[in-house]
């Protein structure tokens, strides 16, 4: 088994060698979209057979640095080749005055969300819906999570995202400034999203960030996870990445993921 910190000071080497293209064959691109006075498009890294093996975004400079004080939901479509690992959109929230709890993320920061069904599924978590807090009571087996991840102790249904799920051994919850965090998402019985929270500050300072994740001890329906996520800066082309990283191909019943990381 390697140790988190050594895997996360291994990974974050690579990265400070090459921010996008770490150990890819090939990268996809998605539209780009106006952000700010900017733009941000998603991205897929492919490996020799074509599948993907890191999704992320890609902000520019400019982008991040102009917006305000009003918050900033853009949807943005993904390429091909992480719709075949398994995800549908990321909805990229940028929240200017953090959100709750605001104790731990009452910063300006992004959300990222690498959603694993549609838009029009991920809107349908309404409150309007009269079986809404049935749906958030309806959480997923933990085998269905990453290790360490837990549901919030009370039901806490996001409208348009779901619940929310965290690591409780993550060093924000003893004490450590939110910098970026991972989560997971799920919703009646289901784990729906990845999502890597980055601050604007860390984006800002360009220094690279991120770690390993567990793999769920099993999974509902076929999808590509990630093994690590990471925050990083390319500084020859003015972008910040957000990405899901390392990412495995699962099945119902493969059993658990790559045990070097769990």
């Amino acid at each position: 088994m390697i140790p988190k910190t050594t895997f996360r000071a291994a990974f974050l080497a690579g990265l400070a060698l090459s921010p996008l293209a770490l150990h890819a064959q090939g990268i996809e691109f998605g539209p780009s979209l106006p952000l700010g006075d900017g733009s941000v498009r998603a991205y897929a890294e492919t490996g020799a057979d074509g599948a993907a093996t890191r999704i992320g975004i890609e902000m520019t400079e400019a982008a991040v640095a102009s917006l305000g004080h009003d918050m900033v939901f853009v949807t943005v479509p993904l390429p091909e080749a992480a719709l075949d690992a398994g995800y549908d959109h990321v909805s990229l929230d940028w929240m200017p005055h953090g959100h709750a709890p605001g104790d731990l993320f009452g910063v300006p920061h992004f959300d990222v969300h690498f959603y694993l069904f549609s838009e029009a599924e991920r809107l349908a978590i309404d409150p309007a819906d009269p079986r809404f807090m049935e749906k958030a009571g309806n959480r997923p087996s933990a085998e269905l999570m990453p290790p360490n991840f837990v549901p919030p102790p009370e039901l806490d249904p996001i409208p348009a995202m779901g619940e929310h799920w965290v690591d409780a051994t993550d060093p924000v919850f003893a004490g450590q400034p939110f910098e970026a965090v991972m989560i997971y998402g799920a919703w009646d019985g289901e784990m729906i999203f990845v999502e890597p929270m980055v601050t604007r500050d860390l984006l800002a300072s360009r220094r690279g960030f991120g770690g390993s994740v567990g793999q769920p001890a099993r999974v509902a329906e076929a999808v590509a996870l990630p093994n690590a996520w990471s925050v990083s800066f390319d500084a020859e082309r003015g972008v910040h990445v957000v990405s899901i990283d390392a990412l495995e191909a699962r099945v119902p019943g493969d059993g658990a993921g790559s045990p070097e990381t769990n």
